[in-house]
């Protein structure tokens, strides 16, 4: 009898542990795929997002900046050589008021171009995909800080100030590598570039640039991120354009 209350005190004990263990890897992969490398820094060029906003549906129309500039679509956590992470923590509700003294600014700056939206919405999806992730940046670790830091990031990498600084101005083609080195040469590190395709006639659109930092947002070379440096055609000049392309059908790539 005693033989058997051993054996069962050791088979317990064995299964508690194992629980144990089970319990400690969930938790660690949790924790782990809320883990990142980089902060990716993404400014879209409007234009070409509202043509690709008005190619989905005859009926869209969009919402443009009072003025010819780039605006942010986000701070995004990621891995390197993958996205994300994504979605992180739903402990961490949007909450709309919170953004009311950043409201103007970011209606002009965050600019979501579907016209007849409600901003909020853009907003919205940003803190829940990315911005839950990226709290665990002291100077991102809440909601308002979140979008009050991209506004000062696109107060000082204004890829509209950058690119004049490379020569390159909207309503000119160009090569990517140019725009690229262009970029490399005013920033000191290397960024990304993606374009939006025109199927039919091949021609491709500038529609965002990528710079990234560090945990500390010190700006560093983007070289390990998905699909850099860049998704545009590496032997054909991309269009910058200086309004909003027409009457062609584009894909975002």
């Amino acid at each position: 009898m005693a033989k058997y209350n051993i054996a069962l005190c050791i088979f317990l004990l064995s299964l508690l542990y194992i629980t144990h263990g089970q319990l400690e890897n969930e938790k660690s992969k949790k924790r782990k795929s809320n883990e990142f490398d980089v902060l990716i820094f993404t400014q879209r060029w409007p234009l070409t997002a509202c043509f690709l906003w008005k190619e989905s549906s005859e009926k869209h129309s969009c919402s443009l900046p009072k003025q010819e500039e780039w605006t942010i679509h986000g701070i995004w956590p990621t891995r390197y050589h993958t996205k994300g992470p994504q979605f992180c923590n739903t402990s961490l509700p949007f909450n709309p008021s919170v953004l009311t003294p950043l409201k103007n600014q970011l209606e002009e700056n965050w600019i979501d171009v579907q016209n007849g939206s409600d901003p909020y919405s853009f907003w919205k999806h940003e803190w829940n995909k990315h911005g839950t992730c990226a709290v665990a940046i002291k100077a991102l670790n809440n909601e308002y800080n979140y979008f009050q830091e991209g506004l000062k990031l696109l107060n000082i990498y204004n890829m509209m100030d950058v690119l004049a600084k490379a020569n390159i101005v909207p309503g000119q083609k160009y090569m990517v590598e140019n725009m690229l080195i262009g970029i490399e040469k005013v920033l000191n590190k290397r960024g990304q570039i993606m374009c939006a395709k025109d199927k039919k006639t091949g021609e491709s659109y500038v529609n965002e640039i990528r710079i990234c930092f560090n945990k500390t947002l010190q700006l560093v070379d983007c070289d390990d991120i998905y699909e850099f440096p860049t998704n545009c055609d590496r032997f054909k000049q991309i269009t910058y354009p200086s309004s909003v392309p027409h009457d062609r059908r584009v894909e975002q790539i």
